[in-house]
């Protein structure tokens, strides 16, 4: 039964998607009274953002997914005559993506080396789609309203109250959406777009729908979940701050090491032993003690990285070698994934994979920040903040998640952004050319 409802939400989701994609321009929803008009692609790419959490896992068809929405998008650069917007952005992810196939050619298993590839591959093709194909000075506000929608919808029936209040799973409906790990990591992202709606707009409504979503994180016990929106919120802090932000950002620190020592749920999760845990030096000591669980992960990593990457530290042992290996062999209670993107960049790719990687969102850090403050808070500078913000509630996942699988769920928004930055940027500088 369950099999046959993912292959029915696959089927409505790729056949919806690709009307959209080619549909005539027609008015969207921005408000209750406003509407903006948008292209085909633009409601394309809508329709992408809102519908991360889907991810038909079923029959593998979450990867079948991934492909065809590649295609898509190739595709519509085919038939739309249009060739992608480059810039120094695009250049530095297109060293990685080029390092990556390097990594091919010493990968120990072509279809698995592959398939990774194309993990890496979505997020960068998304970016030079919604670089190229956005062409609305209103879109970014659009695809606000339908992903904080899609965002309450999805926390309502499949967050913690539901899950460990409730006492309801089969929302989930057996792989129609992704775990609540995922989850987690795709709420974090939707805190960031909510805060930047709160700095636009002062509605305190963006605030509770934050506290809302952190709440499903900490009743589902997502440690991961709580520590990237409480670093979102410390970057968001900074940038609106600077060092004036200090003592909020203490106060943060302070309120996440309360939640680790006083609440139970959390306190459990974290530590073998939580009655030894008493005050902030017992959380120091039980890291020293090997009282801090980690669910055996860094059991794993530890294996792993003798086995990828200590005789191979630069180069890697291959694209996709700790996921074949993973696969092939029962290993770790037969795990699939190591539950951390930086530990599997180093084994598959080396030092130079795992720097080309984070130069990509240092340079976001850099070349993004002087929009953050500017004025009027339009397109440019909203996607600007949310590429920023968004990349700051992912990357602490990245250490403990998987989240270059969710590519949907969690690892191509900040490219997505980055990429309507890009369009809007462009529009601007067209703008200003005909002045």
């Amino acid at each position: 039964m369950f099999a046959l409802i993912n292959i029915l939400v696959f089927t409505f989701v790729t056949l919806y998607a690709f009307r959209l994609l080619f549909s005539k321009d027609s008015y969207v929803k921005l408000s209750a009274t406003e509407e903006v008009l948008l292209n085909g692609r633009e409601k394309f790419l809508i329709f992408t953002l809102a519908t991360g959490m889907i991810a038909i896992s079923t029959l593998g068809l979450s990867s079948i997914r991934l492909m065809i929405w590649l295609l898509m998008m190739i595709f519509a650069f085919i038939m739309m005559r249009k060739s992608p917007r480059f810039n120094l952005f695009t250049g530095v992810y297109l060293i990685f993506l080029l390092w990556l196939i390097i990594a091919i050619v010493l990968a120990p298993s072509l279809p698995y080396a592959i398939r990774m590839f194309l993990k890496y591959l979505y997020p960068f093709v998304a970016l030079l789609f919604a670089a190229t194909f956005v062409q609305s000075k209103d879109f970014i506000f659009v695809a606000i309203r339908w992903m904080l929608i899609a965002a309450l919808i999805v926390s309502i029936f499949l967050g913690g109250f539901m899950t460990h209040i409730v006492g309801v799973w089969f929302f989930y409906l057996n792989g129609v959406f992704w775990p609540i790990s995922t989850l987690a990591d795709y709420l974090a992202v939707m805190s960031a777009v909510s805060l930047v709606m709160w700095w636009r707009t002062k509605e305190k409504k963006y605030l509770f729908l934050i506290l809302w979503f952190i709440l499903s994180a900490t009743l589902q016990s997502v440690r991961t979940g709580v520590l990237s929106i409480g670093i979102m919120l410390i970057m968001w802090t900074y940038l609106r701050f600077k060092l004036a932000s200090l003592p909020f950002i203490l106060g943060g620190v302070l309120i996440g090491v309360s939640m680790i020592l006083y609440v139970p749920s959390i306190k459990e999760k974290m530590f073998y032993v939580p009655e030894k845990v008493q005050s902030i030096n017992d959380i120091t000591e039980s890291y020293e003690k090997n009282n801090l669980n980690t669910s055996m992960r860094a059991t794993m990593w530890a294996d792993l990285l003798k086995r990828f990457y200590v005789d191979n530290r630069w180069l890697g042992s291959g694209l996709g070698a700790v996921q074949h290996y993973m696969y092939t062999h029962y290993v770790f209670g037969g795990l699939k994934v190591p539950h951390n993107d930086f530990v599997q960049l180093a084994c598959d790719t080396g030092k130079i994979g795992v720097w080309l990687y984070l130069l990509f969102p240092l340079m976001t850090y850099i070349f993004l920040m002087k929009h953050v403050h500017k004025l009027p808070r339009t397109q440019t500078q909203v996607s600007a903040v949310l590429a920023i913000l968004s990349y700051a509630a992912i990357l602490p996942s990245m250490n403990f998640d998987n989240v270059v699988n969710y590519a949907f769920a969690a690892h191509a928004y900040p490219f997505i952004f980055i990429g309507i930055f890009m369009a809007s940027r462009f529009e601007e500088n067209n703008k200003d050319s005909y002045a």
